[in-house]
């Protein structure tokens, strides 16, 4: 079975390298994503699930890029993150702002403070919200 996820980064916060376009690069090379020991759904991710990265913060409030997981949480003994392995990893070119489509997205229950269902770095939500960022994205 599929899961879909929403990976969310916060400038300035996430891995201290600025703006998702750093991180983007970072793990367009990498092919990893670091996932905090305290994450939140981290050890529910599976091989094949299908995620969504969302840029949230000052500049943020939008959906910009795309991956599949290549692996579940691997695991490190060592250090803060653990992390899962990417694969058809893709920044969009335009990004999708999350407010023009809140009133589609079924995760976000109370629409008027829709910024909380963005915390914890990791969202799971339904095949139809993931399919519809996805057509707003073109794709």
């Amino acid at each position: 079975m599929v899961n879909y996820w929403i990976f969310v980064s916060v400038p300035y916060t996430d891995f201290n390298t600025g703006d998702f376009l750093k991180i983007y690069r970072k793990i367009k090379v990498s092919k990893k994503w670091s996932i905090g020991k305290k994450t939140p759904n981290r050890k529910k991710l599976s091989k094949n699930d299908e995620i969504l990265f969302y840029q949230g913060g000052e500049r943020g409030g939008k959906f910009v890029g795309s991956a599949e997981l290549v692996s579940g949480l691997i695991q490190q003994d060592n250090g803060m993150f653990d992390f899962v392995i990417l694969k058809n990893i893709e920044f969009w070119k335009k990004p999708v702002e999350i407010r023009p489509i809140l009133r589609k997205l079924s995760f976000i229950k109370d629409k008027k403070h829709w910024g909380v269902y963005f915390q914890g770095g990791i969202i799971r939500i339904s095949e139809k919200d993931y399919e519809e960022i996805l057509k707003r994205a073109g794709k």
